[in-house]
């Protein structure tokens, strides 16, 4: 470091000041602090948004190749943002979804994850609810079976046309229930739909914007399900979304030693946008 007399750099006023407070000694005079990469130019901004929604996007399901193409930049560039520490863990309540398209004053829908297994599971561990959901009573699974399952589910359908397996969160992040699109038929505008919550209310909210991209993004027309007669589960929850009964197909399941009817129920986009 470079010594100077300060006689020789300071004006004699303000140097007189100066020695008021020291006299003969050794000072060293910081320099200003200069602004970060982009605080002028607003592009720290900018960037700071852009990885943001990258964050958001790749939470939401979408791919590194698919978020690479739309953003222009490198996978790796992307693997650096969505895996960024200290960043990829901020709270989601600290993210702008004001506008995003898969959320209400309730839920917020994203693409269902390997890692929701124990979630999804947790309420088909009762027989009855089991039986009332697929129809069937199947041999006790343990716990690794399950998870090794229900990531397989997901993987597998990661990409597909005709099965979307979505995910319910609070706004908070927490987790809520789910739902899935299937049998997505685009020629005759047909498909079915299967939704579960831990309260009624996210299992309405989250069904409304899965039914509000199936009639009016993917231009289906009918959905159509199916609920086993005495269900006090899953019905009522359709008949509240304007589900209305369409007929009955008789002794058409067989369990505990009997045959049940299956109560058929159907929603026309018409219906569902005279509601909305």
């Amino acid at each position: 470091m470079k010594y100077r007399n300060a006689t020789e750099l300071l004006p004699p006023q303000l140097l007189s000041e100066l020695q008021q407070y020291a006299q003969g000694e050794t000072l060293y005079i910081p320099k200003i602090k200069r602004k970060s990469w982009g605080e002028g130019t607003g592009a720290k901004t900018l960037y700071s948004k852009r990885n943001a929604d990258i964050r958001n996007r790749f939470s939401c399901g979408s791919g590194l190749e698919q978020l690479s193409n739309e953003y222009s930049i490198s996978e790796d560039a992307v693997k650096k943002i969505v895996y960024k520490k200290g960043e990829n863990t901020m709270k989601s309540n600290e993210i702008d979804y004001s506008k995003h398209f898969w959320q209400n004053d309730l839920v917020r829908v994203r693409r269902a994850k390997p890692e929701d297994w124990k979630h999804h599971y947790r309420h088909l561990f009762n027989a009855d609810d089991r039986f009332f959901t697929d129809y069937e009573q199947e041999l006790p699974w343990d716990e690794e079976t399950r998870k090794e399952a229900w990531e397989n589910y997901t993987k597998a359908n990661a990409n597909s046309d005709e099965q979307i397996i979505l995910t319910f969160e609070t706004l908070d992040g927490e987790y809520t229930g789910g739902g899935n699109l299937h049998r997505i038929d685009e020629r005759n505008g047909t498909f079915g739909m299967y939704v579960h919550a831990e309260e009624e209310r996210y299992a309405i909210a989250g069904a409304n914007l899965m039914l509000n991209y199936a009639f009016n993004e993917l231009r289906l027309n009918n959905c159509s399900t199916g609920f086993i007669e005495n269900d006090t589960i899953f019905q009522p929850v359709f008949v509240k979304m304007g589900f209305k009964l369409e007929g009955t197909r008789r002794q058409q399941v067989f369990h505990k030693g009997q045959y049940w009817n299956e109560n058929l129920y159907g929603l026309l986009a018409e219906e569902f946008n005279a509601r909305s």
